[in-house]
This record gives structure tokens, sequence and C-alpha cells, in this order.
């Protein structure tokens, strides 16, 4: 009887437009000078723990496959890409800064856009969806890999069939998967591997590089609700500061 497989979630390294505080989204941006070394520290201490990856499985923009190839690079693993595990869309607050959105609308209207499980932005308009879908990555993939608003419920239902699919074969197979993405995605996917509720889901911060493992039994489910974290005082230190901010 083969052993299942276990699961690995690394958030990306921090982005372009992490830096400068935006609701980033289906922007496709690459990496600051430190979210490449982020990412290399994340392949180093895989490299350190001595799990190493069968498959890894980023999603088709810049900053998750970029921070994919460095890890491979150290420890290993085929690399395949997937658009369900794109960013949130985040509609008409694409591009904006966060602060300036808090100012402009309130932190309670700002926070059931940034945060909830249902609320969606209003959406991007039509002609900029249809600029976007003809345009690189986007010009390969369905139309759905760039909708014009999401909310996190939308990105769950978009992450469900690729879990409950190839992830979910790869793992009972016996393979070990990595999965690099980002927020968003990574919260639904920890939401449908845990069963977390929309509150649990609100409250859930995934710090840039820091490795997750998900080890599980034979019907999928965590030995350790949540997972645990290859660097856990740092990686709690790191989502507390992003909870501080508003939350991934």
């Amino acid at each position: 009887m083969t052993d299942t497989g276990s699961l690995m979630l690394v958030r990306h390294g921090e982005s372009a437009a992490n830096a400068l505080g935006l609701f980033t989204g289906v922007l496709d941006v690459g990496l600051t000078p430190r979210g490449e070394q982020g990412s290399h520290d994340a392949a180093a201490r895989l490299g350190a723990s001595g799990w190493r990856p069968d498959l890894i499985v980023s999603s088709e923009l810049v900053r998750s496959w970029h921070t994919a190839d460095i890890i491979a690079a150290r420890v290993g693993g085929r690399e395949v890409r997937h658009w369900r595990l794109n960013e949130r869309s985040y509609g008409a607050l694409t591009g904006y800064r966060k602060r300036d959105v808090a100012e402009r609308y309130g932190q309670d209207l700002f926070l059931h856009w940034r945060r909830s499980f249902d609320g969606r932005p209003d959406p991007l308009p039509a002609a900029t969806v249809a600029l976007w879908r003809s345009l690189a990555p986007f010009d390969r993939l369905p139309p759905e890999a760039v909708a014009a608003t999401e909310s996190l419920a939308d990105v769950v239902d978009r992450v469900r069939p690729l879990w409950e699919g190839e992830l979910r074969a790869e793992l009972l197979s016996g393979s070990q998967v990595l999965v690099v993405a980002h927020g968003n995605s990574l919260r639904a996917l920890c939401g449908l591997v845990d069963g977390l509720t929309a509150d649990e889901l609100r409250d859930l911060n995934l710090p840039n590089a820091r490795p997750l493992l998900y080890e599980l039994d034979p019907e999928l489910r965590p030995l350790v609700r949540g997972g645990r974290y290859l660097d856990p005082r740092v990686a709690a230190e790191e989502a507390a500061e992003i909870a501080a901010q508003g939350g991934t």
C-alpha cells in the first residue's frame, strides 16, 4: 500500500506590489530583491529539513512561478503551473494603494472587501477584462482566469477542482507536493484542507516565503490542523504583522 504524500505550501516572496502596499490581484508583477532573497531562504529551509518535493505546482503569475523556480533549483521537483492558483481578482481596487482605499471608503468597507469570505469589490470594467485576457499570460488561459471581481468564497470555488482532482490524486499516490501560490489562493487551499469556517478563513494570515507543512492521513485529513511551519516562531511574528496591517 502506498503511503499518503505530504503537502507543503509556500506563499511567494515579496512582490513589487507587496512592497508598495497595492491591491495586486491579477496584476503580473515580479519579485523584489528582498522577495528573491526570501525565496532563496525558503529553499534553504526546505533543503535543511530533508523534505523533497516530487511535484511543484505554482500559479501562472510570475511572482509565484519565479519563487517556485528558485526553490526547485535548490531541492528539485517537477514544476507545473495552474491558473486556478492565481491570486484573487480585486476588481476595481486592483492597482490602488490599500491605505488610499481605506481612507476613501472607511475601515469597515475596506476590511469587508479585503478580509470577509463573501465580500466582492466593484468589478473591473468589461473593456479592461477583455484587454487583460488578450495579454500574456492570460491569452493562453481560459477566460475565467481573469474574473471581473472575486470574493474569497469565489477563490475557494476556483481552487476546489484542483484540490479534489490533480492534487488529491498526487497525494494519494504518495507524492510529496509543494504548492507555491498567493495569499488568497493559499488561504482558499488551507480552507479546503482544514475545513475552515468563514470566520477562521477571515483570520488566517500567511506570511511570504515561510514553508507550511501538512502531513496527511489516508483520507487527506491533516494530522495537525493548520499544519506546521518549518520556522514557527518567525512565521507567527510575520503573520501577526500582516494581521495588524489588515490581513493578507
